[in-house]
């Protein structure tokens, strides 16, 4: 006599278990990946408009009146239009369905514009890299690291939790975040502000030559290392936090360079000549100084 299949615990024969895997295994989406590739003849500063969900985007400057877009779209849950002409070239994308997977909302996208291009990118998660524009740059974003590498122009980047970067550039410059890191490495700036209400903030350089630099946080450690040919005034003030200070001021104010008073400590000083003027506040965040001469 045959004998049967034993059953599961639960009660549940092989043969069932078989056939709800089958279930599962017919209702299962294959691997999706589709290419994107467009291009568009442009005059030399077109408008570039990005507004993206996930994904790596990548945009560099070249000396060619032309937007070049390649990429890659992860699922077909997400729509892709992409429209240009001379002037202005957009991409914006659309989930067909909510509650998208970060995967399965994910557009990688590498780009390639005119250097004068004026750039306007809004992301939700993913990394953001430009490079090499002369243009406007501007960034929204909220989970994304962003950064920003020879950039001469006026740059905003805006995010609530992901990093911030900027190095090599120059112009007018603003960046914040609500919790996110702010970096910064040889920045030209006339005009500069970086503020954030938890995340840290770091400076590395020599503050260009005759701007004005204000760097704000509410809890989080400002960290400035000023280049030996740095020249600047600076005016650092903590409600509640500590003022730590490296920098060998040729002449100190009166009494001490770290004064205690009702309203936190605060700190005045001159490096060099004083050419750019530097403003540093916290309220509990320690300021901490060093580097110069």
């Amino acid at each position: 006599m045959q004998q049967s299949k034993p059953a599961l615990r639960g009660g549940r024969s092989w043969p069932a278990l078989l056939a709800v895997a089958g279930i599962f295994c017919a209702g299962a989406n294959p691997a999706f990946s589709e290419a994107i590739q467009k291009n568009f003849p442009t005059i030399a500063n077109p408008a570039f408009l990005l507004h993206s969900h996930s994904g790596t985007v990548s945009v560099k400057g070249w000396d060619q009146n032309q937007v070049e877009i390649k990429g890659e779209r992860a699922s077909d849950a997400m729509d892709v239009i992409i429209e240009g002409n001379a002037e202005k070239v957009t991409i914006k994308m659309h989930p067909k369905r909510q509650n998208l997977s970060r995967e399965e909302a994910r557009v990688d996208l590498e780009i390639r514009v005119p250097r004068q291009t004026l750039l306007r990118v809004e992301s939700e998660q993913g990394n953001i890299l430009v490079e090499d524009l002369e243009g406007g740059v501007t960034v929204e974003g909220v989970g994304n690291s962003v950064t920003l590498s020879r950039i001469r122009g006026d740059i905003t980047a805006r995010t609530v939790e992901g990093p911030i970067l900027v190095r090599s550039s120059e112009g007018h410059i603003e960046a914040a975040s609500i919790t996110g890191d702010l970096n910064f490495v040889q920045v030209n700036a006339s005009k500069f502000s970086a503020t954030t209400n938890s995340g840290t903030i770091r400076y590395q350089g020599d503050f260009g030559s005759g701007g004005t630099y204000r760097l704000h946080s509410y809890s989080s450690p400002i960290e400035v290392r000023a280049s030996p040919r740095a020249s600047f005034d600076v005016d650092a003030r903590s409600i509640q936090g500590a003022i730590e200070n490296n920098i060998p001021f040729p002449s100190p104010p009166p009494a001490s360079s770290i004064r205690p008073g009702r309203t936190g400590k605060s700190l005045q000083g001159r490096v060099n000549t004083g050419k750019s003027t530097v403003q540093i506040t916290s309220y509990s965040g320690t300021i901490r100084l060093s580097g110069g001469r």
